[in-house]
C-alpha cells in the first residue's frame, strides 16, 4: 500500500475518531441540560400540551403531569389524557410518553412512544369471519389509530388477550401480552410477546396490515414451549396436543379481515395447513 494513501486512511479514522468523540460529548451534555429542565415542564404543563398537540396533529390535553429522567430519554407520566376534541376525543386515562430523543434519530423509529398499561383487549371473530379487536383507547371512534398515530409508537403493556371465536368452538385468555403498534396511514406493524402462563415461554409475534383493504400477514414463533398450553388456540386448526413441548411456527394471510390460510411447522417435523377451518 503507498505511504500517501496509508496517510490519508489513518487522517480518515483520527478524523472519525473525533466526531465521534464530539457527537457523545455533545449527546452527553444534551442530555444533561434536558435532565435538568425536567422539574420546569412539570411547572409549565400546557406549554407540554402544546408541543404533545404539534406532534399528534391534533388537540392533546391531560389532568396532571410527572417527568422522570430515564436511559433512554425523558419519560412524562400523564393522568386523564385525552387525545382531540369533542365527541371525536379518545379518553386514553393514565399513560407515558416516552421522548426517545436517541432512537429517535435511527431510520423508521418513532422520536416518541405512548405507553398504556393493564389494558383487557378481546381479539373477537364476527358471524361473517371477518376479525376486529375490542378494548384499545377510542374503538368508538372513526379512526382511532389515526389520532394516536401522531403520538408515535403505540406500547400495550402488561395486557390480557381474550380470544373469542364460537363458530371455531375457540374461547380462550392469554393473560399477559405486551404490544409494538406503529401506524403509518393505512398501514399498521405490530409485534407482540404473549404468556399463556406464568414460568412458560412466550409466543413471539409480528404483524403487518392494511387498513384499508383488510390484507395482512401474521407471523408466530414459540421456542422450547408447552405447547399444550396453547391447545384451546389450536382446536381452530384442527390441531389436538394433550401434551408436548417444542418449538413451532405459524404463518398466516389475512384478506379482507378474514383468515385464509394458516400454515404451521413443529420441531418434530410435523407440518400442516388450514383453510375454511380458521377463515
Amino acid at each position: 500500500m503507498p505511504a500517501s494513501l496509508r496517510r490519508r486512511l489513518r487522517l480518515a479514522r483520527r478524523g472519525l475518531w473525533y466526531v465521534t468523540a464530539v457527537t457523545l460529548v455533545l449527546a452527553a451534555l444534551g442530555a444533561a441540560v434536558v435532565s435538568q429542565l425536567l422539574p420546569l415542564a412539570e411547572r409549565n404543563p400546557d406549554r407540554v400540551a402544546a408541543w404533545l398537540s404539534a406532534r399528534a396533529g391534533r388537540t392533546v390535553s391531560f389532568d396532571a403531569l410527572q417527568t422522570e429522567w430515564t436511559r433512554r430519554g425523558p419519560l412524562l407520566r400523564l393522568d386523564g389524557l385525552r387525545v382531540g376534541n369533542g365527541p371525536d376525543a379518545i379518553p386514553i386515562g393514565e399513560a407515558e410518553i416516552l421522548v426517545a430523543q436517541y432512537a429517535g434519530l435511527l431510520p423508521g423509529r418513532s422520536f416518541t412512544e405512548l405507553r398504556i398499561r393493564n389494558l383487557a383487549l378481546v381479539l373477537a371473530r364476527r358471524d361473517d369471519g371477518t376479525w376486529h379487536v375490542r378494548g384499545l383507547p377510542g374503538e368508538e371512534t372513526p379512526d382511532p389509530l389515526g389520532a394516536l398515530e401522531g403520538l408515535g409508537e403505540l406500547q400495550v403493556i402488561d395486557a390480557r388477550l381474550g380470544i373469542e371465536a364460537p363458530q371455531l368452538k375457540i374461547e380462550a385468555t392469554v393473560p399477559e401480552i405486551d404490544l409494538r403498534l406503529r401506524v403509518d396511514g393505512d398501514h399498521v406493524r405490530a409485534g407482540a410477546r404473549a404468556h399463556i402462563r406464568a414460568g412458560a415461554a412466550p409466543v413471539e409475534l409480528a404483524f403487518t396490515f392494511d387498513r384499508a383493504s383488510g390484507d395482512g400477514r401474521v407471523y408466530a414463533a414459540a421456542r422450547g414451549a408447552d405447547l399444550s398450553a396453547w391447545a384451546p388456540l389450536l382446536r381452530g386448526l384442527g390441531a389436538r396436543i394433550d401434551r408436548g413441548t417444542g418449538d413451532a411456527e405459524a404463518w398466516a394471510t389475512l384478506r379482507a379481515r378474514r383468515v385464509a390460510e394458516v400454515t404451521y411447522r413443529t420441531d418434530r417435523g410435523f407440518r400442516g395447513r388450514a383453510f375454511a377451518a380458521c377463515s
